[in-house]
Formats: C-alpha cells, sequence, structure tokens
C-alpha cells in the first residue's frame, strides 16, 4: 500500500494507472495536440508543452513498469530497483513472472529510447560534418551582399543553386546557407528578413529541440501521435523563428520573401539538398506562416497561463513518483 500523499491505494492501482497516462499521451493526446490550431498561434508556450507531454508519456510508461516489478521489494522506487537488479544478476529473484517480465520491459524500453536517441545524434553529427565539408568546397564567396554590413556573417555562405533556398547547418561550425535563386529572387529588405529568422535557429538550438522528437519518431514511428510529433514541433520552430525574425527586420518583409519562394519554384525548393530535419524558409505549412505573420493572433495571458499549468501538472508526475513510497 502507498504510505506517503495516496494513502490505501494499492501500489499496481498507481502503476497502472501510470501506465495508462503514458499511453493517452503517447497516442491520442499528442495527436489531438500536433492538430490543434491554438499551438501556432504562440510557438513558445506550445513547445514546451510538447516536450512535457514527451517527458511524462516516457517516464510514465516505464515508471508504471517497474512500480509493477519492484513494488514487493523496498520501500521506494530506486530502493525496490537497485534491489530488483541485485536479485536478477544474482540468479536470487524470486518474483513472479509477469513481475519480472514488466521490469524487463521497463529496462528494455529504456535502453531503446535513449539508445535510438544517441545514435540518432551520433549520426546527425556525422551527416552534418560531412555535408559542411562538401559545402565548403561548393559554395561561393558573399560578394554579392557587399555593402550590406547588416548580412554579413562568417558563417554565411552562397550555394549556387536555381531554386530560392535557406537553410542552416548548426553545429560548433555552423553555417546559414542561401541559395543564388533566393538572393535574385528577393529584395534587400526580404533577404534580411530570411537571414535573420536562419540565425534564430542557430541561436535558440532549435536542432536540439526537434531531435528527440525525430529520434523517438524512429523507434516509434508506428504510433501516429508520435509521427505527428515530429512534424509539429518542427513546424512550430519555424514560426519562432518567424517571430524573432519579424522584431528584429520586418513583418512584412519575411512575410512577402515567404509568398515569393513559396510561389517561385515550390517543387525545386522543396526538392533542393539540404540536411535531414533543418529548418528551411522553403518547406511545409508555408501558407500557416503567412496566415499567421499577416494576422498574428497570440494566445492572452491567461491561455498561456494555462498551458504552463498544464506543464508543471505533466511534470509533476515524475516527480510525484520519485517521492512515492510503500509500506
Amino acid at each position: 500500500m502507498i504510505s506517503r500523499g495516496f494513502a490505501d491505494v494499492p501500489v499496481w492501482s498507481y502503476a497502472v494507472g501510470l501506465i495508462v497516462i503514458g499511453l493517452l499521451l503517447t497516442a491520442p493526446v499528442s495527436y489531438r495536440l500536433a492538430g490543434a490550431g491554438w499551438t501556432r498561434r504562440s510557438p513558445r508556450p506550445a513547445l514546451l508543452l510538447w516536450q512535457a507531454v514527451c517527458l511524462a508519456a516516457g517516464f510514465s510508461v516505464v515508471a508504471g513498469l517497474v512500480l509493477l516489478a519492484v513494488e514487493p521489494l523496498g520501500s521506494n522506487l530506486f530502493g525496490g530497483a537497485w534491489q530488483w537488479f541485485a536479485a536478477l544478476l544474482s540468479g536470487t529473484l524470486t518474483e513472479p513472472v509477469w513481475r519480472i517480465c514488466c521490469g524487463l520491459a521497463a529496462a528494455g524500453l529504456t535502453i531503446a529510447l535513449l539508445s535510438v536517441l544517441v545514435l540518432t545524434a551520433f549520426r546527425t553529427v556525422q551527416r552534418r560534418r560531412a555535408h559542411r565539408q562538401v559545402l565548403d568546397l561548393l559554395t561561393g564567396s558573399t560578394d554579392r551582399l557587399t555593402g550590406r554590413p547588416a548580412q554579413f556573417d562568417r558563417r554565411l555562405r552562397i550555394l549556387d543553386h536555381r531554386a530560392a533556398v535557406a537553410y542552416t547547418l548548426p553545429g560548433w561550425h555552423a553555417r546559414v546557407v542561401l541559395s543564388a535563386g533566393l538572393i535574385e529572387l528577393l529584395d534587400p529588405d526580404e533577404l534580411d528578413a530570411v537571414i535573420e529568422h536562419e540565425r534564430a535557429h542557430l541561436r535558440a538550438r532549435h536542432d536540439l529541440l526537434v531531435l528527440p522528437f525525430q529520434a523517438w519518431a524512429v523507434a516509434l514511428g508506428w504510433v501516429p501521435g508520435v509521427r505527428l510529433a515530429g512534424g509539429s514541433v518542427a513546424e512550430l520552430t519555424e514560426m519562432l523563428a518567424d517571430d524573432v525574425a519579424a522584431v528584429r527586420t520586418s513583418r512584412s518583409a519575411l512575410t512577402s520573401a515567404l509568398a515569393k519562394v513559396a510561389l517561385a519554384d515550390p517543387v525545386a525548393a522543396l526538392s533542393a539538398e539540404r540536411p535531414a530535419g533543418s529548418p528551411a524558409i522553403a518547406g511545409t505549412a508555408v501558407a500557416d506562416r503567412v496566415r499567421r505573420l499577416l494576422d498574428p493572433r497570440p494566445l492572452s495571458g491567461w491561455q498561456r497561463a494555462a498551458v504552463g499549468l498544464a506543464c508543471v501538472l505533466l511534470l509533476a508526475i515524475p516527480a510525484s513518483v520519485m517521492l512515492l513510497s510503500w509500506a
């Protein structure tokens, strides 16, 4: 029985509740959140909510399985897990088979998710390094931008490509890549806005925000909510960079740039080579980005507070499990 905070509640029922919460967050909640229109109005709180949902979902499922496995041992999650693994390795574990299976499932799920995350990060770094080496060989100088010091950036590279493309290559040696087609297409003010958009991605390291969602989409891509989460987070980071660029430059210039790129040659722009998952000015949901720039309707103060409260409640799930003890 749980002896602190949930008197007379069986541990197994609390564990099952955690698993149910985790599964709900993983599938239907993530699915609905990915399709919610309000997230585009204020991408920053929406991204915080996505992170809280992701963390709470994974932790709830794993913690529920662990509780089912270790509840007869120790008096809390950590003590019980330590005794469970010690008994398993020593061959003295005498728990029912179903409890052993729950513990192995929790360990396997944790190892799988972390391994996919580490492997995805490693492969991403390798791809970026190779891409950067090729990029430095193929890209030209920034002479086309001479006389416009606001655009000077040692990380800036000009790619001789007819498609209108802009993207970032994040990392220790970051690059902001503009195509020759983009420079020819846009006016100076519009180009300033595009460059500031890409710089916003680099400053905020949006690639690190998107990476876990991409990794877990690989591991759990068969779950609709998980698959949609990665796309939704990537889209929100684009909108967040739009907001930064609109403040630092001109909202009208950025809107015009997006529209021009989308209408110029969308097939070529979308098929131009760029790192998988890297933010680009010519991507999906351009129409949504243009609409929100033309008619910004951010969430009100109480709505943002409600999203913040939801994040706190979701993050309270791991905290409550950490403090859990039983007789």
